[in-house]
């Protein structure tokens, strides 16, 4: 990921934390720092393994994902990739999202459908501003429903 994406998330991570009354912490930046680093979405568990050479206990990466997520810094999607899995991604500033997701294999695709993004920003929301939406649609990829018809055959 980019250095600019990294110097916001962490200019998140700073008023957050101040307005919070948490107390800044060098270590939380270097799970950023990594988390920003590895490609999207990730894992805790891949978190954890870039955090190794930097000695970070597998708890404070935890404990750093959870506060980004209250931070509104990442996403946290929980997917079905062979096992249920908490995956993270940077949260963008006016990000728009929309990603099919197969329930068999865990495949997902990025796609932009401009008229769903036009019904959801022309939408009014009572006492609520809209920054940014993501949207799921889950079923069955192409590769598996093929893998289907061959077993039935």
């Amino acid at each position: 990921m980019k250095k600019t994406s990294f110097n916001s998330a962490a200019k998140r991570l700073k008023a957050y934390v101040a307005e919070n009354g948490l107390r800044q912490s060098s270590v939380r930046l270097m799970v950023l720092e990594q988390a920003c680093m590895l490609s999207q979405p990730f894992t805790a568990d891949r978190l954890t393994k870039a955090c190794e050479e930097e000695r970070i206990s597998v708890g404070t990466v935890y404990n750093a994902l959870e506060l980004f997520v209250k931070a509104n810094i990442f996403h946290a999607v929980n997917r079905q990739r062979g096992r249920m899995a908490t995956e993270y991604e940077v949260v963008a500033e006016n990000q728009i999202r929309m990603q099919t997701i197969c329930q068999k294999c865990g495949r997902v695709s990025n796609f932009h459908d401009p008229a769903i993004e036009l019904i959801v920003r022309a939408r009014k929301f009572s006492n609520f501003n809209l920054q940014h939406f993501t949207l799921f649609a889950y079923g069955e990829c192409k590769k598996c429903k093929q893998k289907k018809k061959v077993q039935d055959n």
